[in-house]
């Protein structure tokens, strides 16, 4: 902590750079409503971290590993006989469990460094798909799209949970009077689009040692920029009306916050929730949770 003044206080927070394997759990869960209509997702992870060091360009590598993954259902109980939906989920999930990340200094996720094995096992996947889920060719196709070489490090990099998950916050300055402010897209944040924001991150909490802290994240629609789907958004919502004519307004809430141990530079849980709701006709909401268990 460095204190510059009487009035404003600036925080430069390290990350842990210990190369041990810490395991986490996750949760992952959408809600749409059009209408009266309820569709319900929910998939809990078990997984573990490992530094690894560093890339030539001075990056992070960190190695991932899935062990399990699941269903809840609506009253967040385990899904023990999946659909056929959630089978294909699953199974396309699989060429996941063994990923190498690189991450900037600041820790915040660039992409995958093992692309081509990502995609030789999708390669396998497929094959084994295509025979399991003849009716389902449009789906596959659409994975088939985000495996190639020029989308895949999109779709990795826009990805909901590492954009929260690795919090892009270590090694910046925390002003007391100014929050740390980074623009972001919500992948598929209303349907199937891509939403631009800018997240604020703020030091809420923090006891007198400064052992442990709280850092509340929140964000608002970036209209200004030129990759933001207005356009797509109204086709969108002209698709659900009834219609034509009618004005309706575009609600967007974010709210969440990372518990942190700064002295040890490690982050020891993560809770987000956000949504897009268009008054009776469509809501979008969107709960990540993740938490340190332990480390070996």
């Amino acid at each position: 902590m460095i204190q510059t003044g009487q009035k404003n206080i600036e925080y430069l927070l390290e990350l842990n750079g210990e190369p041990v394997v810490r395991t986490y759990t996750a949760e992952i869960k959408n809600v749409v409503a059009k209408g009266k209509k309820v569709e319900h997702s929910c998939v809990v992870l078990f997984f573990t971290l490992q530094y690894l060091g560093t890339t030539e360009e001075g990056n992070l590598r960190y190695k991932s590993s899935i062990q399990r993954r699941f269903f809840l259902d609506d009253k967040n109980r385990p899904i023990f006989k999946p659909s056929k939906a959630q089978k294909l989920a699953l199974n396309v999930a699989k060429i996941n469990d063994e990923l190498i990340l690189e991450v900037s200094k600041n820790y915040k996720f660039i992409g995958i460094i093992n692309v081509e094995e990502v995609q030789k096992k999708w390669r396998k996947l497929k094959g084994i798909l295509q025979d399991s889920f003849t009716d389902l060719h449009t789906v596959i196709g659409d994975f088939d799209w985000q495996m190639q070489t020029e989308n895949i490090q999109k779709i990795y990099r826009n990805d909901v949970f590492y954009n929260f998950f690795f919090s892009n916050f270590f090694y910046q300055e925390f002003n007391t009077e100014k929050s740390l402010e980074h623009k972001k897209v919500l992948m598929n944040g209303i349907h199937n689009l891509d939403v631009p924001v800018i997240e604020k991150k703020t030091i809420d909490e923090e006891d007198v040692l400064f052992q442990n802290i709280t850092i509340s994240t929140s964000a608002e629609l970036d209209t200004k920029d030129k990759l933001f789907p207005l356009e797509k958004m109204n086709v969108f919502l002209g698709s659900l009306l009834g219609t034509k004519g009618s004005k309706h307004s575009l609600e967007f809430d974010y709210d969440g916050l990372y518990k942190v141990k700064p002295r040890i530079g490690l982050i020891t849980e993560g809770h987000l929730t956000y949504s897009f709701c268009i008054k009776d006709i469509y809501t979008k909401s969107t709960t990540i949770n993740f938490n340190l268990e332990k480390d070996e």
